[in-house]
């Protein structure tokens, strides 16, 4: 068996330090040595090693033994944050648990199917090169890992494959984002999704981080992961536990992350709504078309509870300041961020903490929903002409081999600064990572819905006659989808 990688970048793969080009609630890359990238585990990768040798997934006995004669599989990864989104093997094994986990999945594939996993990986230009390909007619890669905002060009400029489509591929299964094939199919056809094939999956989710020394400090008394397993999680606890911690300690009349105590703090719409099953738009019952559904009475209660729960500490914040001040510090009880803080922001934080899915709006709500960052490197399509039997064979088959072998190692990323991981916390990041969510609405922002739900959370206002401003064109975006969607095919 043989990897040789194909790697044109601008910058080293293993490289600290970088900035990150997330949303402006995502990690802003501060991390420097603190970088996913750096982080080394040769005790958690031995585990993984046995585990992988140990353990075969269910998924690749079903798929059944294959000889591809020595195929070459291409993977594009058009990763503008490449030191800290680690999407792809190095040459060699060095000990750092990412990328020695990717090698030894690749090697199991390799030798297991008789093929080679190559990979291409560009920092700038790989939306630009994979439009190319595909115009050109050419089959020169056969999975692409990119941003949520490249694939959803990608998906409408007819560049991308059906993946319900594919023989192999089931994305309704675990190793794929299940709540996305519900939500991201229309018209028969779905043509990005997220998995853990792609490690950069176990950055993008929304979560809810406890500050657990607060917790015990101010005898809260709240087993809070038995509140998630019973279905109570939810932001009238939140608010209640919450609710008496906020002090303005400097007593200068203003909120401030740097000096001020929250029982509450992060960010909002993009990660607080698809959390309480919030709709800006659904798919209506026969699957072909979109109907605005931002506003309701559910909706309007969602807004109101929010705001009840957060104010009065809405400060502005200057980019991820919240978590590098007053979480970080012990000045915040709960901090709702995603999974990537804990590496960047609290990997060198004194207190523990626990990392909970974001809560609920009530106890009648069906299941946790996890918000996702679409600007992370954390998305998978197929580019159309590659849309064969043996791509479909293959992605399956590392998809199922990483959630088997690799999400174990997500869990000492998480949690590596702890002191504390035991089967609990374990259990709450599975609950996370198994209803990652994203929306049409999400994606497309149609008529900047998500901007609208931000401000009137954080600065006020009445929800409903600021969507109704944004209706109109809101309806025309979504009509333009519906008619781009699937008309490739």
């Amino acid at each position: 068996m043989k990897n040789t990688n194909r790697i044109f970048a601008t910058a080293a793969l293993l490289a600290v330090g970088a900035v990150s080009l997330l949303a402006s609630c995502a990690s802003d890359g501060e991390g420097g040595t603190d970088s996913i990238a750096s982080v080394s585990g040769s005790e958690t990768t031995a585990a993984v090693t046995e585990t992988a040798a140990e353990t075969e997934p269910d998924r690749l006995a079903e798929l059944g033994e294959r000889d591809l004669g020595g195929c070459v599989y291409t993977v594009l990864d058009s990763n503008p944050n490449d030191a800290m989104h680690i999407n792809i093997p190095g040459e060699t094994q060095t000990g750092e648990v990412i990328n020695d986990t990717l090698w030894e999945r690749d090697a199991a594939i390799e030798e297991r199917y008789n093929m080679v996993i190559d990979y291409v990986q560009e920092t700038s230009r790989g939306a630009e090169i994979l439009r190319s390909s595909v115009l050109a007619g050419d089959s020169d890669f056969n999975l692409v890992f990119a941003t949520g905002a490249q694939l959803k060009t990608h998906a409408l400029e007819g560049t991308l494959a059906n993946m319900l489509d594919m023989e192999y591929i089931s994305l309704d299964q675990k190793w794929w984002s299940s709540l996305m094939y519900d939500s991201l199919r229309l018209k028969d056809a779905m043509y990005f999704t997220t998995g853990d094939i792609n490690p950069t999956m176990y950055q993008i989710a929304a979560c809810t981080f406890v500050n657990t020394k607060l917790a015990n400090d101010y005898d809260l008394g709240c087993d809070f992961v038995e509140e998630v397993r019973a279905g109570t999680w939810t932001w009238d606890l939140v608010g209640e536990l919450s609710k008496d911690i906020n002090q303005d300690l400097n007593e200068d009349g203003e909120w401030a992350y740097e000096d001020d105590l929250f029982g509450n703090i992060g960010c909002f719409s993009i990660y607080l709504m698809p959390a309480c099953a919030v709709e800006y738009c659904t798919i209506t019952e026969n699957g072909s078309n979109l109907a605005l559904t931002a506003v309701n009475e559910r909706t309007v209660a969602i807004v109101d509870k929010l705001r009840q729960v957060f104010e009065p500490t809405n400060p502005k914040s200057n980019g991820n300041d919240f978590a590098t001040s007053a979480f970080k510090e012990d000045r915040a009880l709960f901090m709702t961020h995603i999974t990537e803080s804990a590496a960047v922001h609290l990997r060198d934080m004194e207190s523990d903490y626990l990392i909970l899915p974001v809560a609920k709006y009530d106890d009648t709500q069906e299941g946790y929903r996890t918000g996702v960052n679409i600007w992370a490197t954390a998305y998978v399509g197929v580019p159309k002409t590659a849309a064969d039997e043996t791509t479909g064979f293959v992605t399956e088959a590392l998809a199922a081999w990483s959630y088997t072998n690799m999400r174990p190692i997500s869990y000492d990323l998480t949690y590596k600064a702890k002191t504390v991981r035991d089967e609990r916390s374990v259990e709450m990041l599975d609950i996370v990572f198994d209803n990652l969510y994203l929306s049409f609405a999400d994606v497309y922002d149609f008529g900047g819905m998500a901007s609208i739900f931000w401000n009137v959370l954080a600065e006020g206002g009445e929800i409903a006659s600021q969507v109704e401003k944004v209706a109109d064109k809101a309806e025309s975006e979504m009509k333009e989808l519906v008619e781009d969607w699937g008309s490739e095919e």
